[in-house]
């Protein structure tokens, strides 16, 4: 537990999951204002990860119900599927264009690790835990998805979309706050924010598709499944150097005859 978390002594309560930390009401209420005053302005992902699990209350059983409203997300929720390392083994020899492939090159690129991502830990409920920790492992995902390079203005597309497909109040405070540290704002708001409000309510709810089951779809499919689109706008690429070379690799790539999804617009 944080140091800051001892001053204030809990009535006992139970430990419901391996890392549980269960905490008083007051305990809750200081980590989600401690969290939330640093996290949203630093990005630093510990804190942003703390304050999503102190404010759970306000809408993780929202989008637990919304997992259950589908078959897919029933699955999900039923066999508790968890993204690790462990995950990318054969995903590598996949093909060029295929969702699993296109993840390992993200991560690749990124030089990222899907092991770092913060365990859930404040929140009571098992159930309601497995959903939060299911949102928070599978957000790289999204990146995939819409060929988003890990940057600070990519990262904040992402949390206006998650806004508006998924209502997280996370998300809503840092793509209010988030933006006050992008040197290029304005263009940021102008490139990014319709086309992510757009296609997060447009599309189907991310948080329920199983993607451990559809490595081997082509990408393009898969965003045509799920009624969402890349930002297209004219302009865009010309003026975000990471999007628009993860964008011409794919049209390389597609020219060669090496990429194995059906053509989109591009």
């Amino acid at each position: 537990m944080k140091p800051s978390l001892r001053l204030l002594t809990p009535s006992p309560r139970p430990v419901n999951y391996p890392g549980h930390t269960p905490l008083s009401f007051s305990q809750n209420a200081l980590l989600a204002v401690g969290s939330g005053l640093m996290g949203v302005w630093t990005s630093r992902g510990d804190l942003v990860a703390s304050l999503s699990e102190s404010t759970a209350s306000t809408f993780l059983p929202s989008l637990h119900h919304r997992m259950t409203l589908h078959p897919e997300g029933r699955q999900i929720l039923k066999d508790r599927p968890t993204i690790s390392s462990d995950t990318l083994v054969g995903l590598r020899d996949l093909k060029r264009g295929t969702l699993g492939r296109e993840y390992w090159e993200w991560l690749d690129d990124g030089k990222l690790d899907p092991d770092a991502r913060a365990p859930v830990q404040y929140i009571d409920s098992p159930t309601l835990a497995y959903t939060m920790l299911r949102y928070r492992q599978t957000h790289d995902l999204y990146h995939t998805l819409f060929s988003l390079p890990p940057t600070l203005p990519h990262e904040l597309s992402l949390k206006v979309f998650e806004f508006s497909n998924m209502s997280l109040p996370v998300a809503a405070l840092s793509s209010t706050f988030g933006p006050f540290r992008l040197k290029r704002r304005e263009t940021w708001l102008r490139d990014w924010v319709p086309w992510a409000l757009r296609e997060g309510k447009q599309g189907k709810s991310l948080v329920g598709v199983y993607w451990e089951k559809r490595w081997e779809q082509g990408i393009g499919e898969l965003r045509r499944e799920l009624g969402v689109k890349r930002n297209d706008q004219d302009g865009v690429e010309g003026r975000w150097g990471g999007y628009r070379k993860i964008r011409e690799e794919e049209r390389e790539l597609r020219r060669k005859g090496e990429w194995i999804d059906e053509p989109e617009e591009w």
